[in-house]
């Protein structure tokens, strides 16, 4: 069935509704009595965003990332968001406009739906389960925007078989990626760097490609994580009214996603210990332990945070673990119920090229932000005065920049006020700007051809066109060394 559906190319052979476990809804665009030629023409054009992550109303960032891209698509193409997690129908995503949500897609029913496509949109572990994506003849965008490899090294530190055979895997899988797409995002200009680097390791970066385009912005441009455009605005009850324990005023810390192995909850833990005397009101809350995609354990720092809080004795006075995953249309509620947001990491590669997605949501609700310094969002908060940049694993000046925030309410201010200002620049509709171009006018790269010595016979040519004979005369004896060995 699969080899009958990769060899049907065009949009007529697409498939009746998927029975089963398949979930697709598709609703109506949004009306636009402007829009322009060629925005209908490009409503012709057809776009399947796939992630592994659950599309439910429980979401973590990557599945966050690819819907929000699709609400951005919507308003020009014909939108699929796509992932293998079969949701129940109390748990599936509200309605988007202009956008088919297609959750519990199996292999033939995703092959099947991304042939009826022009442009996959997919992130770095997508060709892992679903290979054949690679193999349709469609123009391919990886979304590198999490540099999963650094990630990998930290959860299976402590695990050293498991890390062989998984940085090996996820080494090749995303080989596979990055050599198989016409053109590849990332989340900033760092980590742009860092793939730039690995696409020359990887032979990628060529002659021809040099020629196609000398900046390789068309191999791989910046489409940071984003916040949604409108204000916030509160839908319901938040931590303070679901949380006994918290009163109206008291100084809310929150940490806005979940623990995981690579970011460091100790260290905040261990500052409000020593913070809570001078601020007795002073109350921690880790927003979501578990991940909302069933494949993700509890990791082991998230253990070691709730052991920590237990031993120190701030468990359910000071400090608060939410088990579940807020829903992420709830999340907001949350978030303004916080006064201050932490975010704590290590002194890793994966710091410095990281971009810490529930930033973003600290920055649209004009939260100010503790954070670890390293990465380039902790930085350039720091820099724009709407938080502070604090050291690794310092528990004296996590504890003085806590308590100096909860104590001064002007300063809080000041710092919510700059946070407000810096999350304009990063509203979804600006982020997907480089995407948005790509999917307007869609190119293959040049293909790519394994990197080889070249012959005795093409030195001598190599030679001979830079300086004619010669200089092949002058070199030879360089040339015949070389194939001698």
């Amino acid at each position: 069935m699969v080899a009958g559906l990769l060899a049907c190319r065009s949009s007529k052979h697409r498939s009746a509704a998927v029975r089963g476990k398949v979930s697709s809804r598709v609703y109506g665009t949004v009306a636009n009595p402007i829009m322009s030629l060629t925005s209908q023409q490009n409503k012709q054009r057809k776009i399947m965003l796939v992630t592994l992550e659950p599309i439910s109303r429980s979401m973590a960032g990557p599945a966050i990332r690819a819907v929000e891209m699709a609400k951005q698509l919507a308003g020009e193409f014909a939108v699929t968001v796509a992932s293998p997690v079969a949701q129940p129908v109390e748990e599936q995503l509200a309605p988007i406009a202009g956008v088919n949500i297609l959750t519990g897609a199996n292999r033939q029913t995703m092959y099947r739906e991304a042939l009826a496509n022009d442009i996959l949109i997919i992130q770095s572990n997508v060709l892992r389960p679903f290979p054949k994506l690679a193999e349709l003849g469609k123009y391919l965008v990886v979304d590198l925007y999490d540099p999963y490899l650094f990630s990998v090294l930290v959860q299976y530190k402590n695990e050293k078989v498991a890390a062989d055979a998984s940085y090996r895997l996820m080494h090749k899988v995303l080989e596979q990626h990055m050599l198989n797409a016409d053109f590849s995002i990332c989340a900033s200009e760092i980590q742009r760097d860092y793939w730039i680097g690995r696409y020359c390791a990887l032979g990628r970066l060529t002659p021809v490609l040099y020629d196609f385009d000398p900046s390789m912005r068309k191999l791989i441009d910046v489409v940071p994580f984003g916040r949604e455009t409108l204000a916030p605005v509160r839908n319901g009850p938040g931590l303070r009214e679901e949380i006994d324990a918290i009163g109206p005023d008291d100084v809310v810390l929150l940490w806005g996603g979940g623990i995981w192995d690579w970011f460091d909850p100790l260290t905040v833990i261990a500052a409000v210990a020593k913070a809570k005397d001078r601020v007795p009101n002073l109350r921690l809350v880790f927003m979501g332990m578990k991940s909302p995609n069933p494949k993700v354990p509890i990791m082991k720092m998230a253990r070691d945070a709730i052991e920590l809080s237990e031993r120190l004795g701030l468990t359910g006075k000071h400090v608060f673990f939410k088990e579940g995953w807020i829903p992420y249309e709830k999340r907001v509620n949350y978030l303004l119920d916080a006064d201050i947001a932490v975010s704590s990491h290590f002194d890793l590669p994966e710091t410095r090229y990281s971009f810490r997605t529930r930033i973003l949501d600290y920055l649209w609700c004009g939260l100010p932000v503790l954070s670890t310094g390293g990465d380039p969002l902790s930085e350039m908060i720091d820099k724009a005065h709407a938080g502070l940049a604090l050291p690794y694993k310092d528990e004296d000046a996590w504890c003085e920049a806590i308590v100096r925030l909860a104590g001064d309410k002007d300063i809080r201010a000041r710092y919510s006020e700059a946070s407000l200002q810096l999350s304009n620049e990063f509203t979804w509709d600006k982020t997907c700007k480089a995407l948005v171009r790509f999917c307007r006018e869609p190119y293959h790269l040049p293909q790519h051809v394994k990197i080889t010595m070249p012959s005795v016979f093409e030195r001598a040519r190599a030679v001979y066109a830079r300086g004619g004979g010669d200089l092949v005369i002058k070199r030879s004896r360089e040339i015949i060394s070389d194939l001698l060995g």
